[in-house]
């Protein structure tokens, strides 16, 4: 029971590392920043309590705005795609599959899996760069913000599922 939390932690402290000592200083051409936190609330386990996915959302948000200082968007963001990950996981996953289910391209199949990045940071991006604008009199660069920084997250999101679970 200790040893898959102690497990999950470590990859969260890890994958925060990552994001606050590089990540937040790379802004391809000049737009948004390619966001890695989103993946740790994207792979938790599907037989996970509500509402413990929703205080592993906040905790990792809150440790990823005080590093960043973005007062709470983070937090909003990642709590935000807490709450939708069980179900969106539940429609999206085999249907043969396991209780304590963990996504990645092993379980769930290269298609599905990417799908299912692809939706949970896609609304990650939408609540997360709603919040930081808090205007729609800049949508343009607000948009274009959000277009870099969810295509620069997708491809880094799929590279570390590569390293992490590489497929034979």
């Amino acid at each position: 029971m200790i040893i898959p939390i102690l497990k999950r932690l470590t990859w969260a402290l890890l994958l925060l590392t990552i994001q606050v000592l590089i990540l937040n200083h790379v802004h391809p051409w000049g737009y948004g920043a390619p966001l890695l936190c989103p993946l740790i609330v994207i792979t938790l386990p599907m037989g996970i309590s509500r509402s413990a996915a929703l205080l592993w959302g906040f905790c990792i948000g809150l440790i990823a705005d005080i590093f960043a200082g973005t007062a709470g968007i983070s937090s909003a963001a990642l709590t935000f795609i807490a709450f939708a990950q069980p179900p969106i996981l539940a429609f999206m996953a085999p249907r043969d599959s396991d209780e304590e289910l963990y996504p990645s391209f092993s379980t769930m199949g290269r298609w599905n899996y990417f799908q299912f990045v692809a939706l949970l940071l896609l609304l990650h991006h939408i609540v997360y760069f709603a919040l930081e604008g808090f205007s729609y009199f800049h949508f343009t660069d607000i948009f274009i913000s959000m277009l870099v920084s969810y295509l620069a997250s997708l491809i880094l999101i799929v590279l570390v599922e590569h390293v992490r679970n590489p497929q034979r």
